[in-house]
């Protein structure tokens, strides 16, 4: 037997449960990916060439076969799981399928424990993903190799910055922020670390782990002379943002003494990595007089020391990365991530290096139906040159949170399966059936037309707000797409139509569509109450509507009557919201809080967590205010509709000040929900709001 096999099982009994035992797990033989689903004896077989694809397996005979589902966004297990009547089989065409935007630490994951994680990592296994990145603990290799060149440890741990911002230090675009971290943090997180890169491995899921891209704590070259050392300005193409980290040339020699220590105490801290994620000039920064050819040579000669069969991961974003880049490295040992499947049409790939298509589906994790169904259907079609071509070798979906839009991201994990277009038609109607375990009519209709509305674009290409000229001409290179987000969380004016400054401005569907698709989902209601997974999907449409309805008050609200109303809206979404674990406030706090290891501490987290969903930052982050704004009971009446109440009362102020003293103050809410998800949507069903 295969020493993966216990994994596979283990895997399998998390994710199933009881019906676990109706299985039995083989393997299969090859390099491929696949695996095959048959009958016998009574049984079902699930084979596979690994523990990813025996998950998968078990995904597809759920929705196929014994029609249920497992998803972040609540499951649905049949009572029974019956042998399938035909056998069914699939293999992956890709090498890689990437998980998570390096964001995703950030806006979804930084104060996950080991149950969230055990969790996310076997349904990362079910959607067929064998490859993720992880930034989790490693700011513990900085800690130790910065020590190495003149820091002390209070200098180090001051400089690093909490784990809710700790991506943003990954891509070198912030540091000491937040009061900074501890050494018993770190150690902590390092940890849980360990135990995720195990389950990892065991799952046959290959880390991505953060490599050394020069990023270096301030007067690095007082400390080491003769280093070079570039200053970076500001974040976003030195324009806006917080000020960058400084960096260390990569071309240089220092760059290598510095690189060698920080893989050596990686690979002892967490063993072989041997892929690696660098972004050189990432949204901004500078190289100074150096040729990008130079600096990408430094770097990969970097890795190849540390681990001679290195895979070097870089994300087509911005402009990045860039032809001379390839040109002066090994093409082979590169793996380019285009997260929003544009950049490769410009050049027809990336110069002849593997690359992956992605998607890109939500901004700073906010909360909306988005997401263009028909182009993720038809994505395989347009993609099979470059997949016949060798250079085509990944799917990512690059999703910066990955808390919504469960039908989004179903849709495109199952690519990962397929040569051809799907049916999305047919997709669909087996989707609704296996999500909320019947083939409902009145359901799948509400489906039909969401597919239609919400779901049938990507929409326009967002454009800033009014005085942000020059940030828009820096940022010419981004396609910006994202939903239109909740005009709640807007920055409080009689003009608001948009809470954060990145998306667009108006809705890019009929809300009268969703609106129509909303109530058939409450005709279902008498025969699918009992599915948790419908309850999800209730909410999530029935929030939707609330925030159009508020949208379409927005242009109204110099009138008293239209601001009662607004503020009536605000009040019931978050009485709508308290009835679902995925939107709460009080859940988010409470997972940071639990990090601290005494209460001052416990603070400091919460601090930083409340900062990242509303001002994201510091005042030097305005430009990023609401940019990961949340639907969530609390935030909604505790500081959303507060706020606009402030303003219907006293008019404008200063909101960015207003959100720091927010962020600061301590306050109770709720980390469990309550209430019946369908008691409250048929009130707003029948209220005149």
């Amino acid at each position: 037997m295969p020493e993966w096999i216990p994994a596979a099982q283990e895997s399998l009994r998390r994710l199933a449960g009881p019906l676990a035992d109706a299985f039995d797990v083989r393997a299969l033989p090859g390099e491929d990916d696949r695996f095959e689903i048959y009958a016998q004896e009574g049984r079902t077989v699930l084979a596979g060439t690994g523990p990813v694809a025996v998950a998968s397996g078990f995904a597809h005979y759920l929705r196929h076969v014994a029609r249920g589902e497992v998803s972040r966004w609540g499951d649905h297990l049949p009572a029974s799981a019956p042998p399938p009547g035909e056998p069914l089989s699939a293999t992956s065409p890709y090498r890689y399928r990437v998980a998570y935007n390096i964001t995703v630490a950030g806006y979804t994951t930084p104060f996950y424990d080991w149950d969230q994680w055990q969790r996310e990592l076997d349904l990362l296994a079910a959607s067929g993903v064998n490859a993720a990145h992880l930034t989790l603990g490693q700011e513990a290799v900085w800690l130790e190799a910065f020590g190495e060149f003149g820091y002390t440890e209070s200098e180090l741990l001051a400089w690093i910055v909490p784990p809710s911002h700790q991506p943003w230090q990954w891509l070198n675009n912030m540091h000491s922020f937040g009061g900074g971290t501890t050494r018993e943090l770190v150690e902590r997180r390092a940890e849980l670390a360990l135990r995720v890169l195990a389950r990892m491995r065991e799952l046959g899921i290959r880390p991505i782990l953060p490599g050394f891209s020069g990023t270096v704590p301030g007067r690095f070259a007082d400390r080491n002379p003769g280093a070079t050392v570039i200053r970076q300005g500001l974040w976003f193409m030195d324009v806006a943002g917080p000020p960058r980290p400084d960096w260390l040339d990569t071309s240089t020699p220092h760059y290598a003494h510095v690189a060698e220590a920080f893989y050596r105490h990686q690979h002892e801290r967490f063993g072989r990595s041997g892929t690696w994620a660098v972004d050189l000039l990432h949204e901004g920064g500078r190289i100074g007089d150096t040729p990008l050819a130079d600096a990408a040579s430094g770097v990969e000669r970097a890795m190849r020391v540390a681990d001679p069969d290195y895979l070097w991961v870089v994300q087509a974003w911005a402009g990045n990365p860039r032809k001379d880049l390839f040109e002066a490295c090994d093409q082979d040992r590169m793996l380019v991530l285009d997260l929003t499947g544009d950049a490769w049409r410009r050049e027809g790939g990336f110069w002849g290096a593997p690359w992956g298509f992605g998607i890109l589906p939500n901004y700073g994790g906010r909360h909306g139906l988005y997401g263009s169904l028909p182009d993720i259907a038809a994505a395989p079609g347009e993609l099979a040159g470059p997949l016949a071509s060798g250079e085509l070798v990944a799917l990512t979906n690059m999703a910066e949170g990955v808390h919504t839009n469960p039908v989004v991201w179903d849709l495109f994990a199952d690519l990962a399966w397929t040569r051809e277009p799907v049916d999305l038609d047919a997709w669909l109607e087996d989707w609704v059936h296996a999500r909320y375990g019947s083939a409902d009519p009145d359901a799948l209709d509400a489906w039909r037309l969401l597919r239609s509305s919400a779901y049938a674009t990507w929409g326009e290409t967002a454009s800033m707000q009014e005085g942000e000229e020059e940030f828009i001409e820096k940022l010419s290179d981004f396609k910006v797409y994202a939903c239109t987000d909740s005009v709640f969380a807007a920055t409080p004016s009689l003009t608001a139509d948009q809470a954060s400054a990145v998306g667009p401005h108006r809705l890019h569907y009929d809300p009268a569509q969703v609106e129509a698709a909303w109530r058939l989902l409450l005709e279902a209601a008498p025969r699918l109450r009992d599915s948790d997974t419908y309850l999800h999907d209730l909410v999530d449409v029935t929030r939707q509507i609330l925030d159009d309805r508020g949208r379409a008050l927005a242009p109204h609200l110099a009138g008293a009557d239209a601001q009662r109303r607004f503020l009536r809206l605000i009040d019931i979404q978050d009485r709508l919201l308290a009835t679902r674990p995925e939107y709460l406030l009080g859940r988010w706090l409470r997972d940071a809080r639990r990090w601290g290891a005494d209460e001052a501490q416990s603070r400091q987290l919460e601090r930083a967590a409340k900062r990242l969903v509303t001002v994201w930052g510091g005042p030097d982050s305005a430009i990023l205010a609401e940019y990961a704004n949340r639907n969530w009971a609390g935030l909604m009446n505790g500081y959303y509709r507060a706020r606009w109440k402030t303003f219907f009362e006293e008019g404008a102020m200063d909101w960015n000040a207003y959100g720091q003293q927010w962020a600061d103050q301590h306050a109770d809410y709720p980390a469990e929900p309550c209430g019946d998800p369908i008691e409250i949507a048929l009130e707003i069903f029948n209220a005149d709001l």
